[in-house]
This record gives structure tokens, sequence and C-alpha cells, in this order.
């Protein structure tokens, strides 16, 4: 156990190891978290029982996925250095130093093996994977059969990239993201909910909210899928309706019902082009 090991331990021994998933094959349950940052979570107390409090959540659960935002580092350093952020966006110029991200990433890998799920989040260094422990480089696995690739987000805007994963047997696109000073419902939708319809795919989106450095941070954690297999016919599985706080958002992603929709949209492409 490294240098800054004890304090997340406590963490991990409250998780109950979790059992294997009883339910129908068809079914794949995802944690996906909207996370607020702000300097009280620099003390050890109030760290330890913001993630028991976020943890508990999920283990309930029993998840197959968990997604976290980016920057998750954030969380694990005691004090954040940073150069003024640009526009909109947030520039990743927060001085974190190595020793935390390797902690963080050390923290998300043995909540991958405790619940025995997929685990994904972002860092100053990029995004990450895990299942069940494992560091997997290539951002993609198989969860239930089906495909699960990890993506940043400026791949939402490309059918062509999207349509690719699709045809190569990925059905969960996950991307952990953060917020920004300006937040645009339809700048959102264009990410993350348009390319879900249009193509096909559950999407996951983690994200980070609140004070980082001069920046107040706005975004809606949510779950998107084809409109006419989600439950209010309007693209979402499960949103967060605050751009402010944090949430744990739960959802069980039906696969049989995608499966279908993408069979009854090749159905009708082979049918109108004959």
């Amino acid at each position: 156990m490294n240098l800054f090991s004890a304090r997340f331990w406590k963490l991990l021994r409250s998780l109950p190891v979790s059992r294997r998933h009883s339910e129908s094959n068809d079914v794949v349950r995802a944690a996906v978290l909207q996370l607020e940052y702000d300097t009280s979570l620099r003390n050890n107390r109030v760290f330890t029982d913001f993630f028991i409090s976020l943890l508990s959540k999920i283990s309930s659960f029993m998840p197959h996925v968990v997604v976290f935002p980016a920057l998750t580092d954030l969380f694990f350093v005691s004090s954040i250095w940073s150069v003024p952020l640009f526009k909109r966006f947030l520039k990743n110029k927060l001085n974190v130093p190595e020793v935390v991200t390797q902690q963080c990433e050390w923290f998300m890998a043995e909540v991958s093996r405790r619940m025995r799920c997929v685990v994904a989040f972002g860092t100053v260094h990029g995004l990450k994977l895990y299942n069940e422990g494992q560091f997997i480089e290539e951002k993609r696995v198989s969860v239930k059969d089906r495909g699960l690739a990890l993506v940043p987000k400026r791949w939402l805007t490309n059918s062509e990239v999207l349509s690719s994963l699709v045809e190569d047997g990925i059905r969960i696109v996950v991307t952990p993201t953060c917020g920004s000073n300006v937040y645009n419902e339809w700048d959102d939708k264009y990410y993350f909910w348009s390319h879900a319809q249009m193509v096909g795919f559950y999407g996951l989106k983690a994200t980070l909210v609140g004070k980082v450095a001069q920046n107040r941070l706005k975004d809606k954690a949510c779950v998107c899928g084809p409109i006419p297999i989600t439950q209010n016919r309007d693209g979402y599985i499960v949103r967060n309706e605050s751009l402010e706080g944090s949430a744990v958002l739960l959802a069980e992603l039906d696969m049989g019902k995608l499966e279908n929709f993408l069979a009854e949209q090749r159905h009708r492409f082979n049918s109108a082009i004959r």
C-alpha cells in the first residue's frame, strides 16, 4: 500500500464485495455520476464522508458499469494550483502532482475490483478504463456480451466514427467530461443526445461541476438512448435536472430493445435502397 492509501482504504473497507448479477443478460446496470467540486473536499474527513456516501449508493445498485467525471483526480489533491481558464472551456492547466493521479487510479482500480464492474473516469492525463481491477488500455471492453467504448467528447459529433463503433459491436458509449462556465442546452444535445438517436447506442455522460479555480462549471449528467426505446420518448433514460450539486444516476439499459431498434433501422435502410 503506498503513502496515500490509508485514508482511501477506509472507504474501500465499507464496500461489500459485489455478488454475481442474476438478472437477464439483456440488462446492463449503469451508475453515472455528476460530481461537484469545492475546496472543502481538501479536508480529509469531508473527502472520506463524500466518497462513502457516493459508493454506498453505487454498491447497493450492483452496477456493471460506473462512470466518474473527467478530472476526478482533483478530488484527491489537498491543494490546487492553476492558471486562469480560457473562455467557456476548461483548459487542462491544473497542476495535479503525478502521485495524486496515481492514487486516484489505484482507488478506481480497487472500486472496479471489489464491485466486479467496469469503471471509467478521467484525470488530468486523460481518460481511463478498468474492468474488475484490470487496466484496459484499448478503452474497449465487453459487458455482458455487449461492447462498451470509452471515448472523448470530441468524438460525439463524428457520425462516421460512431457508426463504425456500432458496426464493430459497440452498444454503450461512455464519456467522462466536465462542465463549462456557460451551459447551453442545444450544445449539450449536439454532443450527447443527437447521435444516440441517429446512430443507435446508449450514451453515458458523467460530468464535473462546481468551482474550479476561477470558474463555476455547470452541466448535467445523463444517460441517452434512441427515442423509441426510452420510457418518456425524449431520448433520455435518466438525466440530472440540476446544473449544480452531486448526483448518482442509476439506469438499467435494456440491450434487447436496443438490438431490436438497430435491426429495424437496418431493415428500413435496406428497404429504402432496393
